[in-house]
């Protein structure tokens, strides 16, 4: 495997998200793209990014390839690396080399042992959602400031002809909702339940698109994606639904 990377900034979102929810990582190396999946220990956030082979400005892959690594030493990567840096991963048999250079032309090189351990990259479960309608990550965000104000750590989506309406769960008593109109016909009311603080993790792929797209049912998992057409990435995922149990 050889990665060369000008664009660090969008590359490493993904891999800044989950490297606290998982210990390893599988990259699938593809003649045409590269994925990669992860499901949290609870099981209750399953998020996947495809980069296109365009989105390399180095892209070298014999045949389908895989390489599981460190979640962390993804991390350091992306913790070390600048804005205006330059990155190549490379690999071989027990290491992960990754050189950044800057624009003068000073480099720096790291080593990372790979991980002695094989994993088979999670696949998310065929869910039917009656919904589908496209959000701006500022209103969305806004719901979440308001949500945070009055202390609580759910957040209920309920969407119903053109409109979806955010409102406080029931572990507070003060009330709230915010109504935001949207692209969706449907006859029936739609609502679920989630855990805010997942919800707020989305608002880090911002910098692949503005726009989030939400699948969604009653008590359902939430889907969601964004892509970035130009720049060929993609990010999905799945969150389980919060369901009080009697």
């Amino acid at each position: 495997m050889l990665l060369g990377i000008d664009n660090f900034e969008q590359f490493k979102i993904f891999f800044d998200v989950i490297y606290d929810i998982t210990e390893f990582v599988e990259l699938q190396l593809f003649q045409t793209h590269m994925t990669c999946s992860i499901l949290d220990k609870a099981h209750t956030r399953f998020m996947s990014v495809t980069f296109k082979k365009e989105f390399f400005s180095l892209y070298e892959v014999d045949g389908a390839e895989s390489v599981t690594l460190f979640a962390e030493d993804l991390h350091k990567i992306v913790k070390s690396a600048s804005k205006i840096d330059s990155v190549t991963l490379r690999t071989d048999e027990s290491h992960l080399i990754c050189k950044f250079e800057s624009q003068n032309g000073n480099s720096r090189v790291f080593e990372f042992v790979l991980p002695s351990e094989f994993i088979e990259s999670p696949q998310p479960p065929s869910i039917p959602l009656p919904v589908t309608y496209n959000l701006q990550l500022s209103d969305l965000r806004q719901g979440i400031k308001d949500l945070k104000i009055i202390g609580t750590n759910e957040i209920e989506f309920h969407v119903n002809d053109g409109l979806v309406k955010t409102s406080a769960g029931t572990e507070v008593s003060t009330d709230y909702s915010s109504n935001i109109h949207v692209d969706v016909e449907t006859d029936v009311e739609y609502s679920s339940r989630f855990t805010l603080d997942y919800i707020e993790e989305l608002l880090k792929f911002g910098k692949i698109n503005k726009v989030v797209e939400f699948r969604m049912g009653s008590d359902n998992p939430l889907v969601y994606s964004f892509e970035d057409e130009i720049m060929g990435v993609e990010v999905k995922g799945m969150i389980a639904p919060r369901i009080e149990i009697d």
